[in-house]
C-alpha cells in the first residue's frame, strides 16, 4: 500500500473464522507505510508484521493504536469512530472504521495533530479572554472597573487623543435607597444608571465604575463643551427613569485636558471637585422626593399613622411651650413627629401589621426600623 504524504495511515485486516464460521479474530493482510514509523518497527522487522492478529498487534501496540478497543467493538458488529492520542508520537488521530464488501476490516488514521493544536490554542485564548474580562469587568453592572480605566488613562493620556475628557458621576441617595427597600433595590438603580450610560456613549469611552455609587467616563478627542452636551443628554435620559415610581438622580463633574503638559490626574480631580459641587444640592432634592414618595407609601401601609402623628405633634408641641423652645425648634420637632416612622418603610409589611407576638427574626426586622429611619 502506498504511503501516505502526511501521518495518516491504514490497516487493513481479513476476518478470521471458527468451523461454525463464527468470527473469532482478523489478521493484517495490508498497511500503510506510515504505520511502521507510527509503531517505530526497525526495518529488518517490517516483514513479521503481515499477518499479524488484531488481537496480538492490540497487546504490542494498545497503548500507540488502541486497537484491543477497535477489536472488541467491531467483534460485536458496533463501528466506531473517534479520537486517539499517540503518546509514541505525540499525534492525535481521528479514527475511522468499517468493512469493505469483503468483510476486510479497515481501520483509518487521520492525523489532526495540527487540528488539535489549534483547537487548544483557541481554548486557551479563549479562557484568558474570559480571565481578562472578568479581572477588567464590574460584577453587578459589567461596566469596566478603575483597575481597568487607570490603565486605559495611561494608555490614552497622549497629544494625539487631545482633548480628553473626563466625566464623573455619582448617584443620589444610594444609601436611603437601600435602607428603605434593601440592597437588591439599591442593585437595581445601579444597574439602571449602568444601562443608561452605556446606551449614551461611543464604544471608544472608557465608562467604568470606579465605588459603590461613583462612575468614571473617559471620553478621547472630546472637547469641554462637548462633554457638557453629553451630560446634559444624561440628565434628560435620567428624568425619564424611574425606580418604584422614585427618580433616578446622578450627579455629574466634567472636565477636560487640554494641552499636552497637563496633568491627566489633577484634570480627574477636577471633575470629581465639580461632581461633588453639584451633588450637595441635587442630592438634597433627591433625597426629598425620595422621602416624600415613602411619606405616601407610609401612609398607605398603615391605617393608624395619620392620626398617631397628629396625636404625637400635639403632645410634643405642649413640651415645646413648657421648654420654651424657638418657633424654628417647634418647626423641626413638628417634622421630626411626622418622619419619625419613616423607618418602618423598610419593615415588611406582613410584620408590620401581624397580629400577636413577633418571632425572634420579625422581631430583629422590626426593629430596624429606628436604624433606617435614622439615616
Amino acid at each position: 500500500m502506498e504511503n501516505s504524504p502526511t501521518n495518516d495511515f491504514l490497516l487493513k485486516f481479513t476476518p478470521i473464522y471458527d468451523e461454525k464460521e463464527e468470527l473469532i479474530n482478523y489478521e493484517l493482510i495490508d498497511c500503510s507505510d506510515n504505520f511502521y514509523n507510527v509503531i517505530q518497527v526497525p526495518p529488518d522487522l517490517v516483514d513479521t508484521i503481515i499477518g499479524k492478529k488484531i488481537t496480538d498487534l492490540a497487546y504490542e501496540y494498545n497503548h500507540i493504536l488502541g486497537l484491543e478497543e477497535y477489536y472488541f467493538s467491531v467483534i460485536s458488529k458496533a463501528g466506531r469512530k473517534y479520537e486517539l492520542y499517540n503518546e509514541n508520537t505525540d499525534n492525535w488521530y481521528f479514527i475511522n472504521i468499517y468493512k469493505d464488501d469483503q468483510e476486510n476490516l479497515i481501520v483509518f488514521y487521520t492525523d489532526i495533530t495540527l487540528k488539535e493544536d489549534e483547537l487548544r490554542r483557541q481554548k486557551r485564548d479563549i479562557e484568558m479572554k474570559n480571565l481578562e474580562y472578568y479581572c477588567y469587568r464590574d460584577k453587578l453592572t459589567d461596566l469596566y472597573t478603575k483597575d481597568f480605566f487607570e490603565e486605559e488613562v495611561r494608555r490614552l493620556d497622549t497629544e494625539r487623543q487631545l482633548p480628553l475628557s473626563i466625566i464623573m458621576g455619582d448617584l443620589n441617595g444610594l444609601k436611603l435607597i437601600n435602607d428603605a427597600f434593601g440592597h437588591r433595590m439599591g442593585d437595581r438603580a445601579i444597574k439602571m444608571v449602568a444601562n443608561i450610560l452605556k446606551e449614551s456613549f461611543r464604544k471608544e469611552d472608557i465608562i467604568s465604575r470606579i465605588g459603590g455609587d461613583e462612575f468614571l467616563i473617559l471620553l478621547p478627542k472630546t472637547s469641554k463643551e462637548t462633554a457638557a452636551v453629553i451630560v446634559e443628554n444624561l440628565k434628560n435620559a435620567f428624568l425619564e427613569k424611574t425606580l418604584n415610581f422614585i427618580p433616578l438622580s446622578v450627579s455629574f463633574g466634567v472636565a477636560t485636558k487640554k494641552q499636552v503638559e497637563e496633568d491627566i490626574e489633577a484634570v480627574i480631580k477636577r471633575a470629581e471637585e465639580k461632581m461633588y459641587f453639584v451633588k450637595l444640592e441635587e442630592s438634597k432634592a433627591a433625597k426629598l422626593f425620595t422621602i416624600q414618595y415613602l411619606k405616601e407609601k407610609l401612609r398607605k401601609i398603615s391605617f393608624e399613622t395619620r392620626g398617631h402623628k397628629n396625636r404625637l405633634v400635639e403632645v410634643s408641641l405642649l413640651m415645646a411651650e413648657g421648654l420654651n423652645l424657638t418657633e424654628i425648634e417647634k418647626e423641626e420637632l413638628k417634622l421630626l413627629c411626622e418622619f419619625h416612622d419613616i423607618g418602618k418603610i423598610g419593615v415588611p409589611h406582613n410584620i408590620l401589621l401581624k397580629e400577636g407576638v413577633l418571632k425572634e427574626e420579625e422581631w430583629f426586622q422590626m426593629k430596624r426600623h429606628s436604624e433606617i429611619g435614622y439615616h
